[in-house]
């Protein structure tokens, strides 16, 4: 018999095609570890409420009663206290956002209940726990920087004697509701605005939005939002500046009094006053905030190299 036929070397498997790594949708954040979050939201709120300060206090002295007439150097009041108050209540914020949404999804990975509504409700519900979260900073913030905005005290130092005066510890947290009924709406209004302008913009582009066109789309969630919830934001002003007459009453009970003894004393138009430098303000802050938050978070996770979204995130 002749020699056997060597036999054929064995066929080489095709090695599985690796989906690249991607930016679409909100996924990605997950790869995120906690401190990472946390620094990422710190800084884009310093970074947006620093900018955006002098339309905040031009905002203020809109609201107060009567109203405040404002020179150039009178938009950088209360800038100590934001610049203060903006990290902790940023790191809060977006910490307790991107848990909530997090546990949200996989809670509702198998519901059908919500249907194609589903992102939007997880969106709604874990931007009303990132607001309620960064209230707990924001309120004793509000407390020391716009009554300093409004003149009622010369400095921050006089701010804070003054609160500790007026009642201590919870002084801080007077019109805290009001904080929390403003903020955690506008900020829901905000998130979901800016979710649904992303699903609709990467549907018709099928990528991410750029650096630019995330700007756009929070300015745009962040302006809806703000216009919605002037009325609130007046109510909150209001209650956070006012002092005692000389027998020690004040002129607001609480949120419904002032908002009926505003619209009944000055026409319900003195609910909206403040709107034009809220917008310019809120627009811009949603708009800086979520996409310096989005840009630091892609930073850190191209460092990790192009499979990224295959690795653990760092222990926080």
């Amino acid at each position: 018999k002749g020699p056997k036929a060597a036999a054929p070397p064995p066929a080489k498997k095709k090695a599985a095609s690796k989906e690249p790594c991607t930016f679409k949708g909100g996924n990605w954040k997950t790869s995120l570890s906690m401190s990472e979050q946390m620094w990422a939201g710190s800084l884009a709120r310093l970074a947006s409420q620093t900018l955006l300060h002098p339309l905040d206090t031009l905002r203020t002295r809109r609201q107060v009663k009567g109203g405040l007439a404002t020179t150039p150097l009178d938009l950088a009041k209360g800038i100590i206290p934001q610049m203060a108050g903006a990290m902790p209540a940023g790191a809060l914020q977006f910490l307790a956002y991107e848990s909530a949404k997090s546990n949200l999804n996989r809670a509702l990975t198998n519901s059908t209940a919500l249907g194609s509504m589903k992102p939007h409700v997880v969106e709604v519900a874990s931007a009303c726990i990132g607001a309620f979260a960064a209230s707990l900073v924001r309120c004793p913030q509000e407390r020391i920087k716009q009554p300093v905005q409004a003149e009622m005290y010369a400095n921050w130092a006089a701010a804070i004697k003054g609160n500790m005066d007026q009642g201590g510890l919870p002084a801080f947290f007077t019109g805290f509701t009001a904080t929390v009924m403003r903020d955690v709406p506008w900020n829901a209004f905000s998130f979901l605005f800016f979710n649904i302008g992303k699903i609709v913009y990467e549907k018709y582009t099928d990528a991410a939005p750029n650096q630019r066109d995330s700007m756009i789309l929070g300015a745009i969630g962040g302006t809806l939002a703000a216009i919605i919830m002037t009325p609130v934001d007046v109510v909150k002003t209001r209650l956070m500046t006012q002092v005692a007459d000389n027998k020690g009453e004040l002129a607001y009970k609480g949120i419904g009094h002032c908002l009926l003894k505003v619209s009944s004393e000055e026409g319900p138009g003195a609910l909206m006053k403040g709107l034009l430098p809220r917008c310019m303000y809120l627009g811009p802050l949603a708009s800086i905030t979520l996409s310096i938050y989005e840009k630091i978070g892609k930073g850190i996770l191209l460092r990790r190299g192009p499979d990224w979204c295959r690795t653990s995130p760092p222990a926080a």
